[in-house]
């Protein structure tokens, strides 16, 4: 990912991470009515149409999401809920962890903890340092900002400045290769793994779907850094 794209292509960015932050944060009753009305398969295949994907996942994720088509969407979303509980909670343990800084300790044979590891902290600095900290005052809940869909909602966060479309807040300057930073030093490594591991382990064809959409933007808007 360079500098020096348009403006559409930085709000298509921007519909992508939000379609991924819908996906992997707990679901939401709106989200399981867009996908029993079509309107999500609809917006996925929007992005990778313009996006000019023509990977043979573009037919897997629409047949995955077309399984909602016109089905209840109280059920969907009690079903979405389960699968999301079974797959990044668990009853002990969460089948795939959701927050980029377990998964990192993990991965150097550390105990994964929530709110203090190297990569958690990181991530919360870069968010701060580009305007967009948790508000505990106002209301908001103290989650660990390193949960994969709060990442994807910055990103999409940095797709709309990018875009200008949103101005940040006063005193903060966002550059345009903030967006490569933050993907190559934070989330790339780890959103590959997750990718990949939420379409082995998922039952439900939402999180299968979402899966193989999350492999695509990573390959054609998120890709690793050169060395």
């Amino acid at each position: 990912m360079g500098e020096g794209k348009a403006p559409e292509e930085w709000m298509c960015g921007a519909t992508a991470f939000e379609l991924l932050s819908l996906a992997f944060l707990l679901p939401t009753k709106n989200t399981a009515e867009a996908l029993v009305a079509g309107e999500f398969a609809d917006a996925c295949e929007e992005v990778l149409e313009a996006f000019g994907c023509d990977s043979p996942a573009v037919g897997d994720i629409a047949s995955f999401l077309g399984d909602y088509d016109g089905k209840d969407a109280e059920e969907v979303f009690h079903a979405l809920r389960t699968e999301y509980t079974y797959l990044f909670v668990g009853e002990r343990e969460p089948r795939v962890t959701p927050f980029v800084g377990v998964w990192a300790a993990q991965e150097r044979g550390q105990k994964g903890l929530l709110f203090v590891s190297k990569e958690s902290v990181e991530i919360e600095h870069f968010m701060r340092d580009r305007g967009v900290a948790k508000n505990l005052e106002a209301g908001q809940v103290n989650d660990p900002v390193d949960h994969i869909g709060t990442v994807f909602e910055f990103m999409k966060y940095l797709c709309l400045a990018n875009a200008k479309a949103i101005q940040a807040p006063q005193g903060v300057v966002i550059e345009e290769g903030d967006y490569e930073t933050f993907v190559c030093e934070h989330v790339s490594p780890y959103a590959r793994w997750f990718s990949d591991q939420v379409f082995e382990q998922a039952r439900c064809p939402f999180y299968k779907a979402m899966a193989l959409f999350l492999g695509q933007v990573l390959e054609l808007f998120a890709p690793m850094r050169s060395a």
